[in-house]
């Protein structure tokens, strides 16, 4: 129906426009080669990339296994941090972070029936570089077709048919990215967002509808969970305080401080009440920061002196630990943001750092800058450090690996950071620091 009225559209403008077609026809159908490739190459680097994380796999190793399964019209090309080739099936283009065509001419080796490969790069988390590329064939074909048409016949018929397509495929895929973009931004938490419906009552606004009832359902879903957990939180923390504070009292009665077994046992009490009362005060503190509540008391500061200040303060505490905790922050980053929360964040990663380095380790915190705006906050440590396959785990509630157990913490303390940076509009990063673990927060300046 959305493609009949098109093609209506597209014949009624073909007879105004047939005679510029010839013109604009070559840059019209490399405008549509993007706009229809690129959110392809779009989907198919997140999956690739999701795939890797879900296999366990080397992003290598998935692409070999991805390549070995998989049509023969997308391809790839992966650089390790220092632009070694890990692995291609194409030849890297000379700019690969713009819209890029290969032909043979500049890719000799490019499989049998293929004509065009167009495609785009983009950068990985760990340094690497990954080019994504999808056979183009058909637009180069529809190129020289169209070329050898006009010159010969000049008919207005083919420039029709021609016009109507590209405007159906443009007005098509405009809608389906519109779907897209929602897509990512409810990827990233923002659950409230909705896909908008253009009104004309076709198959795609009908799937656009059953989408936002989807995502209305999910969103009173995920809202009824945290709100239970933080109902549950406030509730239990008044009468866990009166009784906290109730032992302190009977701890300072003279028939419990000449019992030793029952002082030894409100003793035990109220180390147990304190910690159920700061999982509990966490929680609380969780939910202010996820519900965005605190972003109104963001100021402009001076992230580099928050970052130097909370060094110096844990310098004695890493020294009376065994280790060296070093600094180096670049000088007059500013940031706009909530002073309280990101101290939490930094002290957050800093104890962290200084809990699980071992004695003689060293912890290095660095703060810098590039040439984009883009602050890198990174604290390295030399323990334990956190496999690849529980660096997404580890940000969720209550999580603690094996190697936590023994130490203290109730699994909140990683949530809050998440929760803090994306607050502030960061992402954060865990990476191996061989041995150890590195955690980057980049801001935007």
């Amino acid at each position: 129906m959305a493609g009949f009225r098109l093609a209506v559209l597209g014949t009624l403008f073909s007879t105004i426009a047939a005679i510029i077609v010839f013109a604009l026809i070559y840059n019209a159908t490399r405008i549509a080669s993007k706009e229809e490739l690129a959110p392809i190459i779009a989907g198919d680097r997140a999956d690739v990339l999701s795939d890797a994380i879900s296999d366990r796999l080397p992003l290598e190793q998935e692409l070999r296994q991805t390549v070995a399964h998989a049509p023969s019209h997308t391809f790839y090309a992966l650089l390790d941090a220092r632009g070694k080739v890990l692995f291609a099936n194409i030849t890297m283009p000379p700019e690969p972070t713009e819209w890029s065509t290969i032909t043979r001419l500049t890719d000799p080796q490019m499989p049998q029936g293929v004509q065009r490969i167009d495609g785009i790069g983009r950068d990985l988390p760990n340094g690497g570089f990954l080019f994504i590329g999808e056979d183009a064939s058909v637009f180069a074909a529809l190129n020289k077709r169209v070329a050898v048409i006009f010159a010969v016949v000049f008919s207005a018929l083919i420039g029709i048919g021609l016009l109507a397509s590209l405007l159906i495929v443009g007005h098509s895929l405009k809608r389906v990215q519109a779907i897209s973009d929602a897509s990512v931004d409810i990827m990233t938490g923002d659950l409230s967002r909705r896909i908008e419906a253009y009104g004309i009552d076709d198959e795609l606004d009908v799937l656009t509808e059953e989408l936002n009832r989807m995502l209305e359902t999910i969103e009173h879903l995920v809202e009824n969970a945290r709100q239970v957990t933080n109902d549950i939180a406030h509730d239990l923390r008044s009468p866990l305080v009166r009784l906290h504070e109730w032992i302190k009292h009977l701890l300072k009665l003279d028939a419990v401080r000449k019992d030793p077994v029952l002082s030894s046992g409100l003793e035990a009490a109220l180390s147990q009440t304190t910690l159920i009362i700061s999982v509990f005060v966490s929680l609380l503190r969780l939910a202010e920061v996820e519900a965005g509540s605190l972003q109104g008391g963001f100021t402009a500061l001076d992230l580099s002196a928050l970052v130097t200040n909370i060094c110096d303060e844990f310098s004695a505490v890493a020294i009376d630990a065994g280790q060296s905790l070093r600094c180096a922050a670049e000088e007059n980053l500013c940031i706009s943001g909530d002073s309280a929360l990101l101290t939490q964040l930094i002290v957050n990663l800093v104890e962290n750092a200084i809990r699980y380095s071992p004695a003689g380790g060293i912890i290095n915190v660095t703060l810098s800058s590039d040439k984009k705006s883009l602050f890198r906050l990174e604290i390295a440590d030399q323990g334990p450090g956190i496999p690849e396959e529980d660096r997404d785990r580890v940000f969720r509630r209550f999580v603690r690996l094996d190697q936590s157990r023994n130490t203290p913490g109730h699994g909140l303390g990683l949530p809050l950071v998440r929760a803090i940076a994306k607050l502030h509009g960061a992402q954060i990063t865990l990476l191996d620091n061989h041995p150890g673990l590195i955690v980057r927060v980049e801001f935007r300046g």
